[in-house]
């Protein structure tokens, strides 16, 4: 069973987010943020058993620093080829391309360092190809360019998370974290 050790924004951000997502994506979305697909920014995905996915959760657990802030540079349009991890089928993909800092890396490291050593297997893009982003959705079709000024940039506050991996990448099991 796949999971992932996430970043979260507060209900207000993932709000804002979720309407950026359905104003860029609209009715040719295959996946959007929104009730069951909270904004989030992924730290490491793995799959792993029950015993293997303890240890990680146990290890981001007991990380002091549970809150960090990033920097949002731009959004990003990009096309996903058929037979993608994430999005099987392909699509066009639209998210908020995060700067890639010091303290988000060693971040990082430490996940995938704690999902190898629990012996997990890491899922997507790790190491020297880490990408930070917030996946605001994807679209089956060329998707809307919105108003500029409603894509937030600058600085964000996030909260470490830790949640089961569901379709294209979102975490519905932590929906309720950001529920009204």
């Amino acid at each position: 069973m796949p999971y992932g050790v996430v970043l979260l924004p507060n209900r207000r951000v993932h709000h804002r987010l979720a309407a950026l997502a359905a104003a860029i994506g609209g009715c040719r979305s295959i996946s959007l943020l929104g009730p069951a697909a909270p904004a989030h920014l992924s730290v490491v995905h793995f799959a792993g058993d029950a015993t293997q996915v303890a240890q990680v959760h146990t290890w981001m657990a007991r990380r002091p620093q549970q809150t960090m802030p990033v920097n949002i540079v731009g959004l990003l349009f990009a096309a996903v080829a058929a037979g993608d991890y994430y999005v099987p089928h392909g699509g066009v993909y639209f998210g908020l391309e995060i700067v890639r800092r010091p303290d988000l890396d060693q971040l990082h490291y430490e996940a995938l360092g704690s999902v190898q050593q629990a012996g997990a297997t890491p899922l997507g893009a790790v190491g020297a190809d880490f990408r930070p982003h917030l996946t605001l959705g994807v679209t089956h079709a060329q998707p809307a360019l919105p108003d500029l000024g409603d894509v937030p940039v600058g600085q964000l506050e996030l909260t470490l998370a830790f949640g089961e991996l569901g379709p294209y990448g979102t975490f519905p099991s932590l929906a309720a974290r950001l529920a009204p």
